[in-house]
């Protein structure tokens, strides 16, 4: 317990410490005080200034103003004209009496001491000027204007002028009196900053000769138990530090030196310990060297494997083929050279990356994609096709094998990809599908294509239940423009043309390319017919402007055969083949217009169909015949030759119109080898007749232009005229006009070859195309035949009458002879021959005959008044 209390009673450092705190804080405390004594001090001074001078000041000023307002008042009151103005401005001189008279009352009771001389006289003053402002009020009112401004200039202005001035002397007094206040609170306050400072100064020098006593006390105690310190950690365990006083340095020199003595004991155990380790150690050391050799033994068989690894890590480093080993989540440990080439991440960026995390979702296969990230979490093989990222973005096909690591022990360890790009290839692919589905020409999408968006769109229309519509359309006049311009130009027409078809459809529709200048318009959905005219309008009034093409205007338009689902067929194929016929349906009409499919094109479709089939076999079966017309002068009306026409007797069709099989004939190729009949046929007849008698017989013979662009019509005609042995100058063949505008080059070489086999040539059917009789001097013809069509109506048609007559005229002029073709009445006869016409044949003379009904005729003609009459 003693021990207790002496400890209580000893003065440690903590307690030193605290007294000295106590010290400064009762010191400062003490200053602040004095410091509020003095800021009050100030403060109280700081209220009376302003009691006793800025608050007499500002009520002293504002009597100025007020008194100068009532003078300025007082002096316009008799000026004011209007009697509500005058009633106006007495009111406010009276209320600013009033305000006057309180703030005069107020300043005197509270600032009335010191200043009675001046208080005195403005009060005077005051009660005689408000008196007179009273009555100059009163006149005011009353209607005096004149004797409100007498007491105004002669009474008011003395007494105003007295307190303006006593006001200004009472302002200069109570300024001198604040001033006096000032210089006293000024020099009070300086005082008592001197004392604070005294005080404060003297504090301060108390309080650090204090705290120097006490640091130069601990550092000597401190400084003596840091060389303590040194000694031990030089190692002398030997001297202790002494004790002095009864603080908590006492206390820490107490611990020191037995915690000296604790190091002390502690050593002696330790060398006695490090002799015992060394012991051991010599042991250990026998028993490491033994180990050593054995370890050596393995070191060398470990460089032999690492030997191995190296030769196999640069074989997988530098083989070309993409390399990636995963751990067993599917995490990238290890990828080779080409991984990095291939993808342009370097190997750190993809290191500790998912293997799935560089596949490009977007475009691999769901199902790919998915079978590949199960298998990274299986225990089998996987491999397939998937698309990579790049670095820079761009996509990378790689066929990729999976192959899991394991071991017996723990299983799956590791996975083992390997990769091979296969982006050229798909690209190859991709091109090769692309070729096989688009024109190359166009873009537009081939026949392949179109027929398979066709059929889907037939699908979802048999699906939805709405119609669907198909347009056909082949191009009039291109064949002309491919066969005289090019086949480069033919292209470029080819291509602005889909480009016009693409523009006018609507964005859910189709356009493809069938093949030469057919192409295909499906439109998918629509809800009737009708819909297809705006589209079909567009495509027409697209092609009405001329395509510009290499210094040429080529006016090109389309033929458009439209067939419609269900009315028209249920499957693509019927339809296309529907829209194909209503589409010659619309050439057959005049071109450069469409028709929808109907069942009267079917029915034509069929016998167009029985037609062709019969014609192909109608030479071997001897069914076809000549008929003929003859061609008599104008004039003389002497018969002067024949035209030889077809005829077709089939057995199950019966007698076939030559409308109705001669343009099939041409279009399947069959017209070559029935015109070179017809050659034969016709050449041997007249050689016939002429051994009958009749001499000097021109034969005319129509020739189609397929005949004519074909090779070998010259050798043909040799041969027939040989076998026949007839002059050529007897044979005249017919051309059309369309001859001419097809490939008028090619027309014209063709026709002067046949030319120098001496025989005739006529152009038939002139006025139903576009050739001009300015043109007919540029092509070997010999004779020129008005068509029927202007014959007809010649006796009562003025225009057709004018026109033959120029035609005969001009011809004529060219040296051609003209023969006037469907001549049926004898006013007709005369008008042409009196046109100079200078042939005709017609039903006036005859119709087409048969050979032996031909001879007859010549018989029954010559005898007739006809003939007789010329003669």
């Amino acid at each position: 317990m003693a021990l207790i209390d002496s400890k209580k009673h000893q003065l440690t450092i903590q307690r030193k410490l605290l007294f000295g705190v106590v010290l400064m804080a009762l010191f400062v405390g003490i200053l602040l005080s004095v410091a509020n004594q003095i800021v009050q001090r100030s403060t109280k001074q700081q209220t009376e200034i302003k009691t006793q001078a800025v608050k007499p000041l500002v009520q002293v000023n504002s009597l100025q103003s007020l008194i100068y307002r009532i003078r300025v008042t007082e002096v316009n009151l008799h000026v004011e004209s209007d009697f509500f103005a005058l009633t106006a401005a007495s009111e406010k001189l009276a209320a600013d009496i009033q305000l006057f008279e309180l703030n005069w009352r107020t300043f005197v009771e509270e600032f009335g001491y010191g200043n009675d001389r001046q208080i005195k006289s403005i009060d005077d003053n005051w009660q005689r000027l408000q008196s007179t402002l009273n009555h100059v009020i009163q006149s005011a009112v009353d209607g005096q204007i004149a004797e409100a401004f007498r007491l105004s200039q002669y009474e008011s202005q003395p007494r105003f002028n007295v307190i303006a001035r006593d006001l200004e002397v009472l302002v200069t007094q109570i300024e001198v009196t604040t001033d006096g206040f000032i210089n006293s609170a000024v020099t009070e306050l300086e005082t008592q900053q001197q004392r604070f400072l005294m005080i404060s100064v003297l504090g301060m020098l108390i309080a650090i000769i204090l705290m120097i006593i006490f640091s130069r006390y601990l550092a000597l105690r401190l400084s003596r138990m840091r060389e303590a310190f040194s000694r031990i950690a030089s190692g002398d365990l030997e001297h202790e530090v002494d004790v002095v006083g009864h603080d908590e340095l006492t206390a820490l020199a107490r611990s020191f030196n037995a915690m000296q003595q604790k190091l002390a004991d502690r050593q002696a155990a330790l060398t006695q310990a490090r002799l015992l380790l060394e012991e051991r150690v010599r042991e250990r050391t026998k028993e490491l060297n033994e180990s050593n050799l054995k370890l050596r033994e393995e070191v060398i068989e470990r460089a032999k494997i690492q030997q191995e690894l190296k030769i196999l890590s640069l074989a997988v480093s530098q083989t070309p083929v993409s390399i990636i080993i995963t751990n067993a989540k599917g995490i990238i440990e290890y990828v080779n050279d080409a991984v990095v080439q291939a993808s342009g991440f370097l190997e750190e960026e993809l290191l500790d990356q998912s293997a799935v995390s560089f596949i490009n979702k977007k475009h691999t296969t769901k199902t790919s994609f998915n079978d590949f990230s199960q298998a990274l979490n299986s225990d089998k093989e996987w491999a397939g096709e998937l698309c990579s990222l790049k670095q820079s973005g761009e996509n990378c096909w790689e066929f990729v094998h999976l192959s899991p690591v394991m071991t017996s022990a723990l299983g799956v360890t590791h996975y083992l990809i390997i990769k091979e790009d296969i982006t050229e290839r798909r690209e190859q692919e991709q091109r090769l599908l692309y070729q096989a589905s688009y024109d190359a020409l166009t873009e537009l999408p081939n026949r392949t294509l179109g027929m398979d968006r066709l059929a889907q769109g037939v699908s979802n229309a048999r699906r939805l239940q709405h119609k669907l519509a198909v347009m056909f359309i082949d191009l009039d006049g291109f064949k002309n423009v491919n066969d005289s311009l090019g086949h480069d130009i033919g292209d470029q027409l080819l291509i602005m043309a889909a480009s016009r078809l693409l523009n006018t459809v609507r964005e859910s529709d189709v356009v493809a390319r069938l093949g030469g200048d057919e192409f295909l318009i499906v439109m998918p959905v629509i809800s009737e017919q009708a819909d297809c005219f705006p589209v079909l309008e567009k495509i027409r009034h697209a092609f009405s402007e001329t395509f510009e093409l290499a210094g040429h205007s080529l006016a090109v338009t389309p033929s458009i055969g439209l067939s419609i689902y269900p009315e028209d067929g249920e499957d693509g194929a019927i339809l296309l083949r529907n829209a194909d016929l209503a589409m010659y349906e619309a050439k057959e009409a005049g071109r450069n217009t469409y028709k929808f499919f109907n069942h009267q094109i079917h029915e034509n479709l069929t016998m167009r169909l029985q037609v062709e089939n019969q014609l192909k076999s109608a030479l071997a079966k001897q069914e076809l015949s000549l008929f003929y017309q003859p061609i008599v002068e104008a004039k003389t009306k002497n018969l002067v030759g024949v035209e030889a026409l077809l005829r077709w007797n089939n057995e199950v069709l019966g007698s076939v119109s030559p409308d109705q099989f001669i343009g099939i004939a041409e279009q399947t190729g069959l017209i070559v080898s029935i015109g070179n009949w017809v050659l034969e046929t016709a050449c041997m007849q007249i050689s016939a007749w002429r051994e009958q008698g009749l001499n000097d017989l021109t034969l005319a013979i129509n020739v189609s232009p397929r005949q004519l662009h074909g090779e070998g019509l010259g050798a043909v005609i040799e041969q027939a005229l040989d076998n026949a042995d007839l002059n050529p100058e007897h044979l005249i063949l017919e051309v059309t006009e369309g001859l001419l505008i097809r490939n008028p080059t090619e027309a014209k070489r063709t026709l002067e070859a046949l030319k120098l086999l001496g025989i005739g040539i006529a152009m038939d059917d002139f006025g139903t195309g576009y050739s001009s009789l300015s043109n007919l001097k540029n092509y070997p013809f010999d004779i020129l035949k008005v068509d029927r069509t202007f014959v007809r109506d010649i006796a009562s048609d003025p225009e057709d009458c004018a026109l033959v007559s120029a035609a005969i005229s001009m011809s004529s002029g060219l040296g051609l002879p003209v023969v006037a073709e469907g001549v049926e009445t004898e006013q007709q006869l005369n008008i042409l021959a009196d046109m100079n016409c200078d042939r005709v044949q017609g039903y006036f003379f005859s119709k087409p005959l048969a050979p032996d009904d031909f001879l007859l005729w010549v018989k029954e003609y010559r005898r007739s008044d006809i003939c007789s009459t010329n003669e």
